[in-house]
């Protein structure tokens, strides 16, 4: 409220204050519209080593039909970040890769397999190789190779995200 005694500015602060706070609210309730909220993403699992991160992450997209507005993604940034993305019979591809590069561990690197990117402008190629961890590789034409090694000790961490994300998708 403004008193007979206020100063210029003190009104001026008590009207930008009050404008901030309009403006802050308005905002709020925009941003958190059903109108903006058409791509769902969620991060399922984080990895780091070395500076290399690799996520494993789902993403619905409300405006498309339903049998198609579900993707999985798995993103290597090294710091060129490429990404491979999964529909259902994609992902359940990569599990079975995934369980053969688990019983071949040996101390040398030998690749178990590969599979095409599909329904994209940018195929990459994703293989799986088996050593002393789990190596993916997702070879982008675009911005070429990148890799990231799965320690013995993440083994167990990545494998539920992968059953976490075939719930998701199916």
């Amino acid at each position: 409220m403004i008193t007979k005694d206020a100063s210029i500015d003190e009104c001026t602060v008590s009207h930008f204050m009050y404008g901030l706070i309009t403006v802050l609210a308005l905002s709020s309730l925009i941003l958190a519209s059903p109108l903006h909220a058409r791509i769902q993403l969620d991060i399922v699992a984080k990895f780091r080593n070395v500076g290399i991160e690799l996520d494993i992450v789902t993403l619905v997209d409300w405006e498309v039909e339903a049998a198609k507005s579900k993707v999985a993604l798995l993103a290597i940034a090294t710091p060129p970040r490429s990404s491979f993305s999964f529909r259902r019979e994609d992902w359940l591809l990569l599990i079975d890769l995934w369980s053969k590069a688990l019983k071949a561990q040996s101390e040398s690197w030998n690749i178990i397999g590969s599979m095409q990117e599909r329904e994209t402008s940018d195929v990459s190629i994703l293989t799986i190789s088996a050593g002393p961890g789990i190596k993916i590789v997702i070879d982008s034409p675009r911005k070429g190779p990148v890799t990231y090694v799965l320690s013995k000790d993440d083994l167990a961490r990545f494998a539920g995200a992968l059953y976490r994300v075939k719930e998701f998708l199916s």
